[in-house]
């Protein structure tokens, strides 16, 4: 709290309250970071959200990209307002009074259907960020690392770090790698790489007071294909068939069509993987802000995902659907 009450942002002579995320959390309907420590701080009448932490290398988060591409998203109207920052750590964003989306919401707006007005606010927001112009910052991140397919650049790089470690306390290694061309090949050519975020879980959709969705948490965003961010979202959801065919389609502003349904589930599989190898990063490199046992715990959690839906997946091959 003290790095907080230290950056040069506050008043001077102004009463600095601060708070941790964890401790306002139900109070404010926040979600929490797993890669960074989150403040709530007050300044006589004005509250700002801060978000402390380091470039994490394991995991491949630059806090240089994550402000460009948050001032990005903010330009576009899709995300708070960048108030201040300073490297290597800090970054002080606007407040937005709201709550944090939750699967609960998730799914009671995509059973409903693609004319859901929460569905259609979310489906929105998720569109206009694609639309997002490429920061500088994230087209030299891109140029460095080159092409990556759908599960972008981070599952290559935890998937190679895995195997550097010759990681074995989950099955997951063995003819992954033969998987994933699959999957991609069944997921069909990339197109020209969009502003993605990469790490939509529900709890990076905030659902404003006075209506809307804005997007937070950018530290992931790199240039990729659109529809991994949809997966993201509903493999981390557990949404049901029904509830991903709605947000599909909503996304798309048309029904989903089966062939667009077959390549979202082969999306979705590698949504399941990318989270899984976040998990055994953090087993490994023991960097992000879980303890050992809750990324394990992380990891085994996302793996079943991974099992069930890569045997769903498999299941649909077979059937030729």
């Amino acid at each position: 709290m003290e790095r907080v009450k230290a950056l040069t942002c506050w008043p001077a002579g102004g009463e600095i309250k601060v708070r941790s995320v964890g401790d306002a959390r139900e109070e404010l309907g926040l979600g929490e970071g797993r890669t960074n420590q989150n403040f709530i701080v007050d300044v006589g009448d004005t509250r700002s959200f801060v978000r402390i932490g380091s470039d994490l290398p394991y995991f491949g988060v630059s806090r240089e990209r994550e402000q460009a591409a948050s001032r990005a998203a903010h330009a576009a109207g899709v995300a708070p307002a960048v108030k201040h920052t300073e490297l290597p750590d800090a970054m002080v964003v606007e407040f937005v009074a709201g709550r944090a989306l939750t699967e609960a919401d998730m799914h009671a707006a995509a059973r409903d259907g693609p004319s859901n007005a929460l569905l259609r606010d979310i489906a929105g927001a998720i569109r206009q960020l694609h639309g997002v112009t490429m920061p500088e910052a994230l087209e030299t991140f891109q140029a460095e690392v080159g092409h990556v397919g759908w599960g972008g650049p981070h599952l290559a790089k935890w998937l190679a770090y895995a195997e550097e470690q010759g990681y074995s306390r989950l099955p997951i290694l063995d003819g992954l790698r033969d998987f994933i061309a699959k999957l991609e090949s069944v997921a069909g050519p990339v197109g020209p790489p969009k502003f993605c975020h990469f790490d939509l879980l529900a709890d990076n959709l905030v659902m404003k007071d006075n209506g809307g969705i804005l997007l937070v948490d950018f530290e992931y965003t790199a240039p990729g294909q659109p529809l991994m961010d949809l997966a993201v979202l509903a493999m981390g959801c557990s949404l049901d068939a029904t509830e991903e065919r709605h947000l599909l389609s909503a996304y798309l502003g048309v029904e989903a069509t089966e062939a667009d349904i077959r390549k979202f589930k082969a999306i979705r599989v590698l949504a399941a993987l990318r989270e899984t190898f976040w998990g055994v990063t953090a087993e490994l490199s023991q960097s992000s802000a879980l303890s050992l046992e809750e990324a394990k715990s992380y990891a085994d959690m996302n793996f079943e995902k991974f099992k069930g839906l890569r045997e769903e997946f498999e299941s649909s091959s077979a059937l030729g659907s």
